[in-house]
């Protein structure tokens, strides 16, 4: 019987989403952080007679994330989702797929999940005479600056990028009182943590600053036995990230409404 969940789920879910960590990063954080006692934030599962869940759905304002590890009654989520008002919904390719066929949602997105066990060496030598400085309170203001300059990202804010720091860590490359590059993670836990905000301003690029930053970030992560996790949908990006020794484990979907 497919419900929503309460805190005295809270163990069984977390160790389902345990079975794999580096695709439920996200979903770990977002638990984490809400709970299940939220107005906005809901989580749903097959529960069957020995109290075992099949299958989880979250429901973060209108965002859906499905994840599932094995079988799970496809028709049952379906028909619980179209009861829902939601935009997108999102997760491993090989549940959302069937979902999003049942649903007939044409619309999608597809990304590569990648993990990082230890980095190539190779791609250590970087030429750059560009300090590195933490992101802070201090600079902030000049990373939300270098968002609105990179055409590939979605502009921030301020208190967003707070938001992502409160679960993570970043650093970046200044140059004359500019932010011209940087790498950032969230959702940071004691397995894995996500790679976001990859990015070098237009007039700088091919110099390494970006990989710079992201080395930095990864060997601090990895000194601390956290496995940086990040996804990517471009394949000039997949080929840097590649070079520095991060593996394709799995692919996401994000299949929208309208």
């Amino acid at each position: 019987m497919i419900k929503r969940l309460n805190g005295k789920y809270e163990k069984k879910v977390i160790d389902y989403l345990n079975l794999e960590k580096e695709i439920n990063t996200f979903n770990i954080q977002e638990l984490k952080n809400y709970g299940f006692e939220n107005v906005f934030y809901k989580i749903y599962s097959d529960v069957d007679e020995k109290g075992n869940i099949n299958g989880l759905l979250f429901k973060c304002f209108e965002y859906l994330t499905f994840y599932a590890h094995g079988e799970f009654d496809v028709d049952g989520f379906c028909k619980l989702i179209l009861e829902m008002e939601f935009s997108e919904i999102s997760g491993k390719s090989s549940c959302v797929d069937e979902i999003a066929k049942k649903l007939r949602l044409l619309k999608y997105r597809k990304a590569h999940l990648c993990r990082l066990d230890h980095i190539d060496e190779k791609s250590q030598n970087i030429d750059s005479n560009l300090k590195l400085r933490k992101i802070s309170i201090f600079n902030i203001k000049k990373v939300v600056s270098l968002y609105e300059q990179i055409g590939e990202f979605q502009n921030t804010t301020i208190e967003g990028l707070r938001s992502n720091l409160r679960s993570g860590r970043g650093y970046c490359i200044e140059d004359r009182k500019k932010v011209i590059s940087m790498a950032k993670s969230t959702a940071e836990n004691k397995n894995t943590a996500m790679i976001i905000g990859v990015g070098t301003h237009p007039k700088y690029r091919n110099k390494g600053l970006a990989t710079k930053c992201l080395l930095k970030l990864c060997k601090e992560l990895l000194e601390e036995n956290i496995k940086p996790c990040l996804f990517y949908d471009n394949e000039d990006a997949g080929k840097l990230y590649r070079k520095l020794g991060f593996q394709t484990i799995d692919d996401w979907s994000i299949y929208y409404k309208n």
